[in-house]
């Protein structure tokens, strides 16, 4: 059978481009339209009106989805504890939670399509923000309800739930290097492009404008590489501002064994992970209250269920933070 995904492939556009065009929506010009069309009706594309139809039938399961994860990879605290916190709303409602994983966006854009068809799974939360996502254009398609953990690349009517990310990574910038009186701190982040991380990027410069920011790569051996020949180059860093915890304990060594002027630099970053208990001594990290947020996010999930005076206008939850008080190194 011919999908819209099909239709995209062949004519070169979005997923989302192709299902606006069939649904005759104003934001595509005609001329496109037309051509979406043409295309889909040789194609032998056919609306899957069944499915349309099953929105109006809902299992008692939300769809939790991940971002592709290479196998092997190591285990995310943070995702782990936003499902925590998703887990302990949904038994209350009693909904079961079920997950679509995959090493690649096939296979996790195929296990969402399964759970939509196959299982009638109508809510669904997504644990990543990208643009032109042909699972969040899935979804939509079948009229499926859902929330988005962190700030949306484009906030269309997006559901999402988040910390202000920005106010986080000046506050934090601001209490370390107060407490350490820091002249030349560095902000660490990889060059994957996350929303958070710019955001908290801002939040540093917010506090430090002349501040330096380094962008790591993706892979391990290749973040070492590159911290090693920065510190090696620059002596002066006195202070590590991190995007998370483990670039900020991956940073740390890397400065411990090529700074001899500073072989134990102050540090501050995200997620209040175990990263951060391996950190030892002046390495501390922002809790951003993964829990809360899974929380928060079956709330917004099922504000659609409430009694018309409880049901919130919001589209979005902004959970609170806490910085580390310096100090108190326990936990």
């Amino acid at each position: 059978m011919v999908t819209i995904q099909d239709i995209a492939n062949k004519s070169g556009v979005a997923i989302s481009t192709v299902s606006r065009a069939l649904a005759d929506s104003p934001k595509i010009s005609v001329k496109t339209k037309e051509r979406i069309k043409k295309l889909a009706q040789d194609m032998g594309y056919t609306p899957n009106f069944a499915a349309r139809n099953l929105t109006q039938r809902e299992s008692n399961t939300v769809g939790v989805v991940f971002q592709p994860q290479a196998a092997g990879s190591a285990e995310n605290d943070f995702a782990m504890q936003l499902l925590f916190g998703i887990n302990s709303q949904l038994v209350a409602r009693q909904y079961l939670l079920t997950t679509a994983t995959g090493s690649n966006w096939s296979e996790v854009y195929n296990a969402v399509k399964m759970m939509v068809e196959a299982g009638q799974v109508r809510r669904f939360i997504l644990l990543y923000t990208v643009e032109n996502d042909p699972i969040s254009e899935l979804l939509r398609e079948n009229n499926a309800r859902v929330v988005v953990t962190g700030e949306p690349e484009q906030a269309n009517d997006v559901l999402y739930v988040d910390n202000d990310n920005r106010r986080a990574g000046e506050e934090a910038t601001r209490q370390l290097v107060d407490q350490f009186n820091l002249k030349a701190p560095l902000f660490v982040r990889t060059l994957a492009d996350w929303r958070y991380e710019r955001n908290r990027e801002i939040g540093f410069h917010i506090a430090q404008p002349d501040g330096q920011v380094l962008s790591l790569p993706i892979d391990f051996q290749a973040q070492k590489q590159v911290l090693e020949s920065y510190f090696e180059l620059h002596h002066e860093i006195d202070g590590i501002i991190a995007s998370d915890d483990k670039i900020g304990y991956l940073a740390r060594n890397q400065a411990q064994a090529h700074l001899p002027t500073h072989p134990k630099l102050p540090t501050i970053a995200f997620n209040r992970s175990e990263y951060a208990r391996l950190g030892g001594k002046d390495f501390y990290s922002v809790d951003v209250l993964p829990r809360s947020l899974g929380s928060e996010a079956v709330r917004l999930l099922f504000n659609d269920q409430r009694s018309v005076l409880e049901q919130t206008k919001a589209t979005s939850v902004i959970v609170p933070y806490r910085l580390p008080e310096f100090g108190d190194e326990t936990w």
